[in-house]
C-alpha cells in the first residue's frame, strides 16, 4: 500500500461507478463533460476530494434520499492536482450520487485527453481525440479518484460528428442523433476497473476483424487507407488470445478486444482493457516492405498489452510501488507468448541477450533502483518505466519459474489470477499464491531480489 507519506487522496468517499458524457470539438480542441459519479460515504465529511487538472468545473451537485445540495464551493490545488467540492455541512455515511459538469482542453501533449494530428492519403491535415491515462492523467479528462486502487465501473457516452467513429474500451450499445451534424454513441457498462485503463479514440477510423472465440471479438483500427497493414496483427492476436486463455485459466472478459493505432502516440502502447492503443510502427506491418524484424516486434507488443489484460487490468497492482508486477510479468509472459507461437524466433536466447544484459548494465549504476521502489507521488511514478521494471524483473521472474518448475509456476499464476481477479494486490499475495502452489519459501527468497538494488 501506499506509503504514510504518500500524496492520496482522502478515504471518506469511495466511489463505485461514473456515468461519462464527453463531447469533443476537434476544431477549437476543447470538450465538455458531464458526469454522475455513485459513491459510497465511508466516513462523514463536509467536503469531497477528486483529483482533477487543467479541467474547469462548473458546477458539482450531491444528490441522496431525494435531497439535492450544490457545492456551495469549488477549489483546485494544482501541486496536490486535486478539487475540493465543498459543501458546508457533514454528510453522513451511506451511499450517494455527485453529478459534475466540467470542461478541458484537447491538448497536444500526448497525455490525458489530446488530439492526435496526422496527413491522409489525401494530404490533408486531419485530427482525432485519444486519451492516454497511465499513470495518472484521467484526471485530466474528468474528476475521478485517480488512483489504482480506486476501482469502479465505467459507462461512457460520447457525443460526436456524425461522419466519425468512435472506440471505447467495451462495444456500442446505443447510437443516436445528437443534433445538427452530430451523433451520440453510448457504451456498455465495464467490468470493475482503474480509472488509468480507460480509454475512447475519435476519428476517421477503418478496422478489420475477426471472431477469436465464441465471445470475444478482435479487431485491428487504423486510419483510413491502412487497414490492410493490420492484418498481421489480427492474425497474431487472434492466436495469442486462445494461448492466454488456456495459460491463465481465465477467459477474456470482455465481448471485444480492439487494437487501435495511433499517429500521435507517446509510449509504445498502452494496455486499455479492450482497446489497447499502439505507436503505428507498433502495431501495423506492411506486407511487402516491412522487414522481420519488424514483425517480431509487432509481434511482442501485441503479446505485451495483451498479458496485461490479466497482469495489470484484471489484477491491479495496488499502488504504483508495485508497477513491476504489471510490466515485469508483461515483459515475460509476452516473450513466453511469441515463443509459443513463433518457436523458430528462439526469444528466450534473444532475451537473455536483450533484456537480461539490459538489466545488468543499469543495475550496475549508482542510479539503479529495486524492482520494488517506493512512490510518493505522481512525478515519481514515470521513473519507473525503465530497464529495472521491465527487463530485470522479467529476468527474476524468469528466474523463479526455472525454480518452481513451469508447471508449479503456471498453477501459481492461476491460484494469483483467480483469488484477486477484478481487485488489487502486491507482491506479497504473489508470492503467497506460488508458495501455496510450491510449498518452497518464495516470499524470503524472492524479497532479496525485489527489495533492494
Amino acid at each position: 500500500m501506499p506509503a504514510s507519506e504518500a500524496a492520496v487522496l482522502p478515504g471518506a468517499v469511495r466511489p463505485t461507478k461514473y456515468w461519462i458524457k464527453l463531447q469533443p470539438d476537434l476544431d477549437r480542441f476543447t470538450f465538455q463533460g458531464e458526469e454522475r459519479i455513485s459513491i459510497e460515504i465511508v466516513d462523514p465529511t463536509s467536503e469531497i476530494v477528486l483529483n482533477a487538472v487543467e479541467l474547469r468545473v462548473e458546477a458539482a451537485t450531491l444528490n441522496r434520499d431525494g435531497t439535492a445540495t450544490s457545492a456551495r464551493q469549488i477549489t483546485f490545488d494544482k501541486s496536490q492536482e486535486t478539487v475540493t467540492l465543498d459543501f458546508r455541512g457533514s454528510i453522513a455515511v451511506g451511499p450517494a450520487t455527485l453529478d459534475i459538469k466540467f470542461a478541458g482542453e484537447l491538448n497536444d501533449k500526448l497525455h490525458g485527453f489530446y488530439r492526435s494530428e496526422y496527413t491522409d492519403s489525401g494530404g490533408e491535415q486531419r485530427y482525432l481525440a485519444a486519451t492516454q491515462f497511465e499513470a495518472t492523467d484521467a484526471r485530466r479528462a474528468f474528476p475521478c479518484w485517480d488512483e489504482p486502487a480506486r476501482k469502479a465501473k465505467f459507462e461512457v457516452t460520447l457525443v460526436i460528428p456524425s461522419g466519425l467513429v468512435a472506440i471505447s474500451n467495451t462495444a456500442v450499445t446505443d447510437e443516436s442523433p445528437a443534433g445538427p451534424g452530430l451523433k451520440s454513441l453510448h457504451f456498455a457498462e465495464t467490468p470493475v476497473m482503474s480509472t488509468y485503463l480507460l480509454a475512447f479514440v475519435i476519428g476517421d477510423l477503418t478496422h478489420i476483424e475477426q471472431q477469436a472465440t465464441g465471445t470475444t471479438r478482435v479487431g485491428v483500427w487504423t486510419t483510413r487507407g491502412k487497414e490492410e497493414q493490420g492484418q498481421f496483427a489480427l492474425d497474431t492476436s487472434v492466436r495469442l488470445l486462445s494461448f492466454f486463455n488456456d495459460y491463465f485459466g481465465i477467459p477474456f472478459p470482455l465481448e471485444k478486444l480492439d487494437h487501435i493505432a495511433i499517429p500521435d502516440f507517446a509510449a509504445g502502447a498502452m494496455e486499455n482493457w479492450g482497446a489497447i492503443t499502439y505507436r503505428e510502427i507498433a502495431l501495423l506491418v506492411d506486407p511487402v516492405n516491412s522487414s522481420a524484424g519488424t514483425r517480431q516486434r509487432v509481434a511482442e507488443v501485441i503479446a505485451h498489452e495483451m498479458a496485461h489484460m490479466w497482469f495489470g487490468d484484471l489484477v491491479t497492482m495496488e499502488w504504483w510501488d508495485d508497477l513491476w508486477l504489471n510490466e515485469s510479468f508483461a515483459s515475460w509472459m509476452g516473450n513466453k507468448a511469441v515463443d509459443w507461437l513463433y518457436p523458430e524466433w528462439e526469444m528466450w536466447t534473444q532475451f537473455v541477450n536483450m533484456d537480461t544484459n539490459r538489466a545488468l548494465s543499469l543495475d550496475g549504476l549508482k542510479n539503479s533502483h529495486p524492482i520494488e521502489q517506493e512512490v510518493k507521488n505522481p512525478a515519481e511514478v514515470s521513473q519507473l518505466f525503465d530497464a529495472i521494471s521491465y527487463s530485470k524483473g522479467a529476468s527474476v521472474i524468469r528466474m523463479l519459474e526455472q525454480f518452481l518448475g513451469p508447471d508449479t509456476f503456471q498453477q501459481g499464476l492461476q491460484r494469483y489470477l483467480s483469488t484477486h481477479q477484478y481487485g488489487n494486490a502486491r507482491t506479497e499475495d504473489l508470492w503467497k499464491a506460488l508458495e501455496e502452489a510450491s510449498g518452497q519459501p518464495v516470499t524470503s527468497i524472492m524479497d532479496t531480489w525485489t527489495r533492494q538494488m
